[in-house]
């Protein structure tokens, strides 16, 4: 009895060594992996950029002083951002007449990718190298259903599979060829970079089924994210090492504030995935405007596990400027005041696409972002 006692305490101090340590994370930033590449500090037009143009993007959030635990970068919008085995790379499905048509950013980050790869270059394995330098959390972040819409942005995948088509380049989760390509491309993506985790964002687009019950669709996400959660586990005994799984969780396109209820009727349970030790961490945010109405306290009594995440769009309407500092800050400090675990920023850098009338982000604020107000 006793030998068994102490094999049982071994195996429970083994099991603890392994499990990774709950991370306190202030700001989570999502930097979009296409712009950074063509736009710099004060470019009034579409620019050639260097790889010390890609270290400086890090270091504009990642600077002495900033908040900013957690960097992820995007690598892909139903098209990957390097060259690959499993998907198809931006703009290669384009026709000449569609290429013609480009806007000259576009043109721009094509010359850019073909400049950095064929010198042997991964702007991206550069970005998330240079955040670990830095000391933050480096992830890849993956769209799981981006439905841009953009010639530039469309497949192989979807132009040979009909029957797998939503709209816009969209796939319909709800066939196996769509799940097992899905798995396909974040195999490769895991293994090509060295990484902390990935980020599952199923808020690029938030729609995954052409139609089918609410159960039977849960269930089939469940599995489709349950197989993620084994292939990311396999990489990471490979190299030793945990790597994390965090999912960004779809809205309904803004009609209501996202609820654990509403991202089920899409067909995610994310309190499940949780619950089966699925997903490492969680991010609540809405689709692309800011309300400041966020149900963390719903989202929180539904995720005791794991650190819940509060994100913050970066305009408030169509056609408005981009949040000030002061509004970032005061958005933040809301969303802890709420509950939530920390702050997650989406498409802050936005102001810069704007070209001649683009005006600097307000990086400044992350020195203070995610502190709660003083009464």
């Amino acid at each position: 009895m006793r030998h068994l006692f102490l094999l049982c305490c071994l195996a429970f101090a083994v099991s603890a060594a392994a499990a990774p340590p709950t991370k306190q994370r202030r700001v989570l930033y999502n930097l979009d992996g296409d712009s950074c590449l063509f736009t710099r500090a004060n470019s009034k037009a579409p620019v050639a950029t260097t790889v010390d143009d890609v270290k400086r993007v890090v270091e504009e959030i990642a600077y002495r002083g900033s908040r900013v635990d957690t960097f992820l970068v995007c690598i892909n919008a139903q098209v990957v951002y390097y060259p690959t085995a499993v998907g198809t790379m931006r703009g290669e499905r384009s026709t000449p007449e569609e290429r013609a048509a480009w806007p000259a950013s576009e043109h721009q980050l094509a010359q850019n990718f073909k400049a950095f790869y064929d010198a042997g270059i991964d702007p991206y394995a550069v970005m998330l190298a240079e955040a670990k330098r830095r000391g933050r959390e480096a992830f890849i972040t993956f769209r799981m259903n981006d439905a841009h819409g953009n010639d530039f942005l469309r497949t192989k995948f979807w132009e040979d599979h009909s029957e797998c088509r939503l709209p816009n380049g969209a796939l319909d989760f709800g066939q196996s060829e769509s799940r097992d390509y899905t798995v396909r491309l974040i195999e490769e993506a895991v293994r090509r970079y060295r990484c902390d985790g990935i980020e599952l964002d199923f808020n690029r687009f938030p729609r995954f089924f052409k139609g089918g019950a609410a159960d039977e669709n849960v269930a089939i996400m469940n599995g489709l994210v349950s197989r993620i959660k084994d292939v990311v586990t396999e990489i990471g005994k490979v190299r030793h090492r945990h790597i994390l799984i965090s999912v960004r969780v779809p809205s309904n396109f803004g009609r209501t504030p996202p609820t654990p209820e509403s991202a089920r009727a899409l067909g995610c349970d994310v309190p499940a995935w949780v619950r089966n030790g699925w997903v490492d961490f969680v991010t609540v945010s809405e689709f692309l405007f800011e309300r400041g109405d966020l149900p963390i306290a719903a989202w929180k009594a539904a995720i005791t596990q794991v650190p819940v995440y509060g994100g913050i769009e970066a305009i408030k309407g169509s056609g408005q400027h981009n949040l000030t500092g002061e509004e970032y800050r005061q958005a933040g400090a809301r969303l802890l005041s709420s509950g939530a675990d920390g702050i997650y920023l989406f498409n802050f850098f936005t102001s810069r696409e704007l070209f001649e009338k683009a005006y600097e982000p307000p990086y400044e604020v992350l020195k203070v972002l995610g502190v709660k107000l003083t009464q």
